[in-house]
């Protein structure tokens, strides 16, 4: 385990080279905040809450952003509700909050940023806004 303060760093989880995998599609959101302006601590601590999604989603067999749906995201959240830590005490609303917020900002700006790249799953209303992550944060 890193010592606190320092990232340990994950293994690349999906083919990075699939134009529609999942771990693409975050690599190119992290840099599209980059792009614009976002702190380093905001990105930083948005990766790690979309870390955990990707984990979660991969340990399910989900690997491509087309394949997530709104059923899933709910489940997500439902498990964020159940997850116990070390001690045994849930995360408090914040917590739940906090990893659910940068869902919401990836899949409601997903559309716009990947192009023609990916379909969006069909929870995605035109606008490109998510209808999937609507009621989480």
């Amino acid at each position: 385990m890193p010592a606190r303060g320092q990232r340990k760093d994950r293994p690349p989880i999906g083919d990075p080279t699939d134009p529609r995998s999942l771990e693409r599609h975050l690599a190119e959101f992290y840099e599209w905040m980059a792009v614009h302006g976002y702190s380093p601590q905001t990105i930083d601590s948005r990766r790690r809450a979309l870390d955990r999604l990707h984990v979660w989603l991969v340990e399910r067999g989900v690997t491509r952003t087309a394949e997530v749906t709104k059923p899933m995201l709910d489940r997500y959240q439902r498990w964020l509700f159940h997850y116990r830590k070390a001690n045994g005490a849930p995360l408090t609303f914040l917590t739940q909050k906090g990893r659910l917020s940068p869902v919401r900002a990836f899949f409601a700006g997903a559309p716009r940023r990947t192009g023609s790249s990916t379909t969006p799953p069909a929870s995605w209303s035109s606008r490109g806004s998510s209808t999937a992550c609507r009621s989480m944060c």
